[in-house]
């Protein structure tokens, strides 16, 4: 796996064109994140969510939460960010665990806003976690980006190969491995190849979509 993403890294950039920082002309400011925020709350509104800022998760303050003005009893129906409005360093891998972890305690979807980029080990942990990095072009877009059975989607990156999501994940210790019937919540797998149970209790918790069938536009290129 570690050579995979070696070859992936060139290609990559993690989700952020290292050479080509956001447009210094918009009108915020990048020492506060409150600006990154707001902008990530009014599109969560544009695509059919009500939504509150800087809340707390059990003593743990987030971002933005938001829930569907009309549910639809999907895992997006809720969601939890995270915005990072960095413009000379790359978000790590903590911030990926980070919000990973409070939507486990809210049963919501992680989503994490990035102003530039995320690292490499960042982006790879987030495909093991089913957290969608969004990006301020994703914004503007008409809809939250779908989670898709190739990471990247493929068609968009000229990447070698674009792997299933399940090349992503390795099992779970077998001293942890068990099945229950009971409806409890609990941060693991179903299995290897499923996705985290943030919301055990919504239909599609385990299901990807194909990027070519997918309203989502992913920049123009499926």
């Amino acid at each position: 796996m570690s050579d995979f993403f070696d070859e992936l890294s060139d290609e990559l950039d993690a989700l952020g064109d290292r050479d080509k920082p956001i447009d210094d002309s918009l009108e915020h400011d990048p020492t506060s994140g409150r600006w990154l925020e707001r902008e990530t709350a009014e599109a969560f509104e544009r695509w059919g969510y009500r939504t509150m800022r800087n809340e707390y998760l059990f003593g743990l303050e987030t971002d933005v939460v938001a829930r569907r003005e009309t549910l639809q009893n999907d895992p997006a129906d809720y969601l939890v960010a995270e915005c990072k409005d960095w413009h000379t360093k790359l978000v790590e891998r903590q911030a990926v665990a980070d919000i990973s972890h409070r939507a486990l305690l809210a049963r919501a979807m992680p989503v994490l806003i990035v102003a530039w980029g995320v690292t490499n080990r960042a982006w790879a942990l987030a495909q093991m976690l089913d957290v969608r990095i969004l990006t301020l072009e994703d914004l503007s877009a008409d809809s939250l980006p779908p989670l898709t059975e190739h990471r990247p989607p493929r068609g968009t990156l000229r990447t070698r190969r674009e792997p299933s999501v399940r090349e992503f994940r390795r099992p779970l210790p077998p001293i942890l491995m068990r099945q229950s019937t009971r409806d409890v919540e609990a941060p693991v797998f179903y299995a290897s190849s499923n996705s985290p149970c943030y919301v055990p209790d919504r239909d599609g918790n385990d299901a990807y979509v194909p990027a070519a069938d997918a309203e989502y536009d992913f920049n123009g290129s499926r």
